[in-house]
């Protein structure tokens, strides 16, 4: 009657090692839900100021970018306009000087 009562206590203590690893790896495995939870929430909150962040970034270089065509526009505008006026100046003095030359070329020639 002894084997069979050692091998009674030897099953039930299994059971029993086997229920307590059982609970054990249940807690284990609890936690570590509990810490990729945490994880999860941790990584969401980043995603959610790194959207933010690349939402400034683009606002900044559209703006830089706005400013900049502007300014070139305003410039193209500043040369051309200065490029008509130095035309209008050129067409001028041309026209000066060759009201110059043709009284010259008058002088010279000889009255008949």
């Amino acid at each position: 009657m002894s084997g069979y009562k050692l091998t009674t206590e030897a099953s039930v203590f299994g059971k029993v090692s086997f229920t307590l690893q059982a609970e054990q790896g249940k807690a284990d495995l609890e936690e570590n839900v509990g810490l990729l939870r945490t994880e999860k929430t941790d990584l969401e909150k980043q995603v959610v100021e790194l959207r933010a962040r690349a939402d400034q970034v683009e606002r900044r270089a559209n703006e830089l970018r706005s400013a900049e065509e502007k300014k070139h526009a305003e410039e193209i505008q500043f040369l051309k306009k200065t490029n008509t006026q130095l035309k209008v100046r050129l067409m001028g003095s041309n026209s000066r000087t060759n009201a110059l030359q043709r009284k010259k070329i008058g002088a010279k020639s000889p009255a008949g």
